[in-house]
Protein backbone atom coordinates (compact mmCIF):
# COMPACT_ATOMS: atom_id res chain seq x y z
CA UNK A 1 0.00 0.00 0.00
CA UNK A 2 2.88 2.37 0.75
CA UNK A 3 4.22 2.00 -2.81
CA UNK A 4 0.86 3.13 -4.21
CA UNK A 5 0.90 6.22 -2.00
CA UNK A 6 4.38 7.12 -3.19
CA UNK A 7 3.37 6.56 -6.82
CA UNK A 8 0.31 8.80 -6.40
CA UNK A 9 2.44 11.52 -4.83
CA UNK A 10 4.88 11.37 -7.74
CA UNK A 11 2.03 11.58 -10.24
CA UNK A 12 0.55 14.56 -8.43
CA UNK A 13 3.91 16.33 -8.36
CA UNK A 14 4.33 15.94 -12.13
CA UNK A 15 0.80 16.95 -13.02
CA UNK A 16 1.25 20.77 -12.92
CA UNK A 17 4.06 20.71 -15.51
CA UNK A 18 2.15 18.14 -17.55
CA UNK A 19 -0.94 20.33 -17.52
CA UNK A 20 1.06 23.27 -18.84
CA UNK A 21 2.37 21.18 -21.73
CA UNK A 22 -1.11 19.81 -22.45
CA UNK A 23 -2.53 23.34 -22.54
CA UNK A 24 0.35 25.31 -24.07
CA UNK A 25 2.89 22.95 -25.63
CA UNK A 26 6.58 23.39 -24.90
CA UNK A 27 9.42 25.65 -26.03
CA UNK A 28 10.90 22.88 -28.17
CA UNK A 29 8.06 22.90 -30.72
CA UNK A 30 5.54 20.47 -29.26
CA UNK A 31 2.07 21.82 -29.85
CA UNK A 32 -0.51 21.66 -27.04
CA UNK A 33 -1.87 18.15 -26.59
CA UNK A 34 -5.28 19.68 -25.91
CA UNK A 35 -5.50 20.83 -29.52
CA UNK A 36 -6.30 17.26 -30.55
CA UNK A 37 -6.80 15.21 -27.37
CA UNK A 38 -8.84 17.85 -25.52
CA UNK A 39 -8.15 19.60 -22.22
CA UNK A 40 -9.89 16.78 -20.38
CA UNK A 41 -8.31 14.05 -22.50
CA UNK A 42 -11.58 13.01 -24.15
CA UNK A 43 -9.90 12.61 -27.55
CA UNK A 44 -11.34 13.40 -30.95
CA UNK A 45 -12.40 10.39 -33.01
CA UNK A 46 -12.96 12.51 -36.13
CA UNK A 47 -9.22 13.17 -36.39
CA UNK A 48 -8.01 9.91 -34.87
CA UNK A 49 -6.86 11.39 -31.55
CA UNK A 50 -7.55 8.78 -28.85
CA UNK A 51 -8.97 9.54 -25.43
CA UNK A 52 -6.17 9.64 -22.86
CA UNK A 53 -8.02 10.51 -19.66
CA UNK A 54 -7.58 7.86 -17.00
CA UNK A 55 -5.23 5.69 -19.04
CA UNK A 56 -2.26 4.33 -17.13
CA UNK A 57 0.69 6.72 -17.23
CA UNK A 58 3.03 3.89 -18.19
CA UNK A 59 0.95 3.12 -21.28
CA UNK A 60 0.97 6.77 -22.37
CA UNK A 61 4.73 7.08 -21.83
CA UNK A 62 5.30 3.87 -23.78
CA UNK A 63 3.20 5.17 -26.68
CA UNK A 64 5.03 8.51 -26.68
CA UNK A 65 8.43 6.78 -26.59
CA UNK A 66 7.42 4.53 -29.49
CA UNK A 67 6.18 7.53 -31.47
CA UNK A 68 9.37 9.49 -30.76
CA UNK A 69 11.49 6.67 -32.13
CA UNK A 70 9.36 6.16 -35.25
CA UNK A 71 9.42 7.76 -38.66
CA UNK A 72 5.64 7.50 -38.94
CA UNK A 73 3.32 9.93 -40.63
CA UNK A 74 1.09 12.53 -39.06
CA UNK A 75 1.95 15.01 -36.34
CA UNK A 76 2.53 12.67 -33.38
CA UNK A 77 6.10 11.45 -34.12
CA UNK A 78 7.35 15.05 -34.35
CA UNK A 79 5.41 16.10 -31.25
CA UNK A 80 6.71 13.14 -29.24
CA UNK A 81 10.28 13.90 -30.38
CA UNK A 82 9.86 17.52 -29.23
CA UNK A 83 9.08 16.31 -25.69
CA UNK A 84 11.91 15.42 -23.34
CA UNK A 85 11.62 12.09 -21.52
CA UNK A 86 10.63 14.02 -18.36
CA UNK A 87 7.97 15.97 -20.26
CA UNK A 88 6.54 12.69 -21.59
CA UNK A 89 6.29 11.47 -17.99
CA UNK A 90 4.65 14.73 -16.91
CA UNK A 91 2.06 14.69 -19.71
CA UNK A 92 1.30 11.04 -19.00
CA UNK A 93 0.83 11.77 -15.29
CA UNK A 94 -1.56 14.62 -16.09
CA UNK A 95 -3.73 12.55 -18.41
CA UNK A 96 -3.62 9.51 -16.09
CA UNK A 97 -4.90 11.69 -13.27
CA UNK A 98 -7.95 12.89 -15.19
CA UNK A 99 -11.28 11.25 -14.53
CA UNK A 100 -12.82 9.57 -17.55
CA UNK A 101 -15.87 11.38 -18.91
CA UNK A 102 -15.78 14.31 -16.49
CA UNK A 103 -15.27 17.77 -17.94
CA UNK A 104 -13.13 20.17 -15.89
CA UNK A 105 -14.35 23.72 -15.32
CA UNK A 106 -13.42 26.20 -18.03
CA UNK A 107 -10.04 27.78 -17.49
Amino acid sequence: MRIWRIALLLLAAAAPEGKQIVLHGNSNGAMPCAACHGVNGQGNASIGAPALAGRPAAAIVSALNNLASSQGSGPMPAIAKALTPQERQDVAAYFAGLAVGILPPNE
